[in-house]
């Protein structure tokens, strides 16, 4: 995040642009990037409500952590 912050006063001042006129923080472009998200996530989602496709295909990544019912073995563990 703190990357985003120094792109964009480099961005801002080669366009000669006064930096100090933009609000640049991590937690405003985190909070402009979770706002900008919201709204295609929400179309797609009416999408697929309306749109219901016959056959879905459900992916998901686990992780190989310890087992909790054996001691030196490894499980696939799903986090939710």
């Amino acid at each position: 995040m703190l990357d985003s912050v120094f792109i964009l006063e480099a961005t801002i001042d080669a366009l000669g642009c006064n930096v100090d006129e933009f609000p640049i923080s991590k937690s405003s472009i985190q909070r402009i990037r979770t706002e900008k998200r919201k709204e295609p996530a929400e179309d797609i989602k009416i999408d697929f409500q309306n749109e219901v496709p016959d056959v879905v295909t459900l992916h998901w990544d686990g992780k190989l952590l310890p087992a909790l019912n054996a001691r030196k073995s490894k499980g696939e563990r799903l986090p939710i």
